[in-house]
């Protein structure tokens, strides 16, 4: 199945950096509480595993969008990093603020 998703990205426990968006191809029905890997682990030995907050269902014309919790990285310079990594590995897109 086809997901669209949406988390916010944060430099600090209070200072946003982004949002990041995307779609997901993923072989089951997802819930509340599941996790998902949006990236493995790449040259930094970092992988990406959010969990989904909640679920709002697909439509006829619509995927269904999966809302993940928030990251929260070490600096504004790990966050510039992981950015370009859903960018270029993900082809996920970054909003940033």
């Amino acid at each position: 199945m086809k997901f669209r998703f949406d988390f916010s990205l944060f430099y600090s426990p209070t200072e946003p950096y982004g949002c990041v968006t995307g779609y997901v191809e993923i072989p089951f029905q997802s819930r509340p509480g599941d996790v998902l890997s949006l990236l493995d682990e790449g040259g930094m030995g970092e992988s990406l595993v959010l969990k989904i907050d909640s679920v709002l269902e697909a439509g006829d014309d619509y995927s269904g969008t999966l809302m993940l919790e928030d990251h929260v990285v070490a600096g504004h310079s790990s966050a510039q990093a992981l950015a370009h990594r859903l960018e270029t590995e993900g082809q996920f897109f970054v909003d940033v603020y």
